[in-house]
């Protein structure tokens, strides 16, 4: 069961962060070796606020999309979002430890930063082969927060990274969880079973602007969770304030540099 202290909430900024975050992995991620057939049927565990599913949707028209989230305000969110775009979807409140689908159902499942907040990640793996339809696709997006790392380096983002990490782990979750789906989907019964390492490194002298964009885009997500983090992992807020200061200047060192990696673990049932 997913933790009911998701730790970036449900706003409505939260949502609209969620849509943006979709669109600035969809080439590089969301899509990576993606290729889905009209009529086949997609499932997403923990959509929330649909960004993910409106890309796969318009990027595979004819696709018939699915998805589940634990929070009402996520679903609904999802639900005006989708319609906006023109896409239809199955969509669902409720457990992914105990998906409301019948075995064999779904062609393709999809899972990005979700695993991260759950307690019980193999079981929601399990589920998901239960409800894949034979010879049916699963692929799992998941990042291990200690490869986020910046140059130059910093004692105050390193503070900063750590006490991120022990909000997850408080919360429920685990932060370094990406290095863990190939065994997750091994001992679920999937087959032709990989776990790909993705590495994401840009630096300001041939790519300013990535380098800018990827600051931006984590430190959007990042910035709302130094209060929990002071609160829950009893971190200093002057020093947390230090290493996020620190993580934004590299989009103007002409020096900088951002590496970050992410797993992407798939299989077939």
């Amino acid at each position: 069961m997913m933790n009911i202290d998701y730790i970036h909430g449900y706003s409505t900024e939260e949502q609209q962060r969620l849509i943006q975050q979709a669109e600035y992995w969809k080439d590089d991620l969301i899509l990576r070796n993606i290729n889905y057939n009209s009529g086949e049927s997609f499932l997403e565990i923990g959509c929330g606020a649909g960004g993910v599913l409106g890309i796969m949707g318009t990027a595979f028209p004819g696709l018939k999309l699915s998805g589940i989230d634990l929070e009402a305000k996520q679903i609904n969110y999802a639900t005006q979002y989708l319609k906006q775009l023109g896409l239809a979807a199955e969509l669902k409140i409720g457990d992914a430890s105990t998906l409301p689908w019948s075995d064999n159902s779904f062609n393709h499942v999809y899972m990005i930063w979700f695993l991260e907040h759950l307690c019980n990640p193999l079981g929601i793996v399990q589920e998901a082969f239960r409800v894949l339809k034979p010879g049916g696709t699963i692929t799992i997006a998941e990042t291990d927060y200690r490869t986020i790392v910046i140059s130059p380096e910093s004692e105050d983002y390193r503070y900063l990274q750590q006490g991120l990490c022990e909000l997850l782990i408080q919360s429920g979750g685990n932060p370094y969880i990406g290095q863990s789906l190939g065994n997750f989907l091994t001992q679920s019964g999937f087959k032709k079973v990989n776990n790909k390492a993705l590495a994401f490194h840009y630096f300001s002298r041939k790519a300013p602007k990535k380098v800018a964009s990827f600051i931006d885009y984590a430190s959007y997500w990042l910035t709302p969770t130094l209060p929990q983090i002071v609160e829950n992992a009893k971190k200093d807020l002057e020093s947390l304030q230090a290493g996020l200061n620190d993580f934004n200047s590299i989009k103007n060192n002409p020096n900088g540099a951002i590496t970050a990696v992410i797993y992407r673990g798939t299989g077939i049932k």
